[in-house]
C-alpha cells in the first residue's frame, strides 16, 4: 500500500512540473482540424509581484497573427526578443523584408516556405522597432563557438530529420498524401496549401519531437544555449525595476525555457491564452 501512495504522489508532483503546452491543434465539433495555435503562458513570483509570460510563436504566419501580437507587446514593460544577432554596437533591429535578399539562404528558405504555405515571415511583420523592446539572443560569433565547442552542425539536423520521419503520425501522412507535389513548391493550390498547414501544424503539436530534432540528447545551441541568454538578460531586466516581461521566441523553445524559468526564477504559473495562428479549414468546393 505504501509503494500506492509514493507512486501517486510522485505522480502529482510530475504532473505540476510539467511544462505547458506552447502551441494546440484545435479541432471543430466534427473533429477536424480548423486552427493552430500559439500559446501566452504567464508566470507570476510569489513575493515578489512581477509577471513573466512566454510568448511562443510560429516564424511563418498571416499579418493578422503578427499584427496580434503587435499589440500584446505594447502592454509589456519589456519584451525580450529572438534574434541571432551582434548586439555589441546596441540593440539590433530587424528591417522588414531586409532578410530576403539572393545572398541570405536561410532567409529565402523561410519566403519559400511561407509561399508554399500560403503564410508571411515573421520579420516582415513584427515591430521590434518600440522602446521595450529588448535584445536576448546570442551573436553569429556565439552562436558559432557554441556549435564548435559541441560538436554541432547543421548536417547533424538534416541527419536528425531525415531519421525523424518513422515518427510521423498516421494523420499527418494522410494529410501529406493529399499535395500534388509536383506543383506544391512553384505554383501551389489552395487546397495543396492548406495540406501542407495542416500536416506541418500536426507535426509541431508534438514540441517533445521537435526539441529532440533540433537539441538532440543532452540539449546544444539552437535552444539550450539561447535559453540560457534570455533568462540571464530576464535577470538584467528585472534588476532595472521591470515589472511585466514578456520572452518572445519560437515555440519550440518554451518546454525547456518554462523549466528553466521556474527552476532559476521561482516563479509560478498563473494562466495561459492562445493566439490562433494558422487556419487549417480546408478550402470549400
Amino acid at each position: 500500500m505504501r509503494w500506492i501512495l509514493w507512486f501517486l504522489l510522485i505522480s502529482v508532483v510530475w504532473a505540476e512540473a510539467a511544462p505547458h503546452r506552447p502551441v494546440r491543434c484545435v479541432r471543430d465539433r466534427k473533429a477536424q482540424l480548423a486552427s493552430f495555435e500559439t500559446a501566452i503562458t504567464r508566470f507570476r513570483h510569489p513575493q515578489k509581484g512581477y509577471t513573466v509570460d512566454l510568448v511562443g510563436a510560429v516564424h511563418i504566419g498571416p499579418k493578422d497573427y503578427y499584427d496580434r501580437l503587435n499589440r500584446e507587446f505594447s502592454k509589456y514593460d519589456a519584451v525580450l526578443y529572438e534574434l541571432i544577432a551582434d548586439g555589441s554596437g546596441g540593440r539590433p533591429i530587424p528591417i522588414a523584408g531586409a532578410e530576403g535578399g539572393a545572398d541570405n539562404p536561410l532567409a529565402m528558405v523561410q519566403h519559400g516556405l511561407g509561399n508554399m504555405l500560403g503564410l508571411d515571415f515573421q520579420l516582415d511583420y513584427v515591430d521590434y522597432s518600440p522602446k521595450n523592446f529588448i535584445h536576448a539572443d546570442i551573436s553569429p560569433a556565439e552562436f558559432q563557438k557554441s556549435q564548435a565547442q559541441r560538436h554541432e552542425s547543421f548536417a547533424q539536423l538534416f541527419l536528425r530529420s531525415l531519421s525523424s520521419g518513422a515518427d510521423t503520425s498516421p494523420e499527418a501522412e494522410k494529410e501529406l498524401e493529399q499535395v500534388n507535389m509536383m506543383s506544391v513548391f512553384s505554383h501551389p493550390s489552395l487546397a495543396d496549401r492548406a495540406h501542407m498547414r495542416r500536416f506541418m501544424a500536426l507535426m509541431f503539436n508534438n514540441p517533445e519531437q521537435m526539441i529532440e530534432l533540433l537539441e538532440g540528447p543532452g540539449g546544444g545551441t539552437i535552444l539550450s544555449v539561447r535559453n540560457q541568454k534570455a533568462l540571464s538578460v530576464l535577470g538584467q531586466e528585472l534588476k532595472r525595476g521591470r515589472r511585466k516581461i514578456a520572452i518572445f521566441y519560437g515555440a519550440a523553445h518554451m518546454l525547456d525555457m518554462e523549466k528553466r524559468l521556474v527552476r532559476d526564477y521561482g516563479v509560478q504559473y498563473k494562466s495561459q491564452g492562445w493566439v490562433p495562428a494558422w487556419d487549417l479549414r480546408l478550402p470549400t468546393k
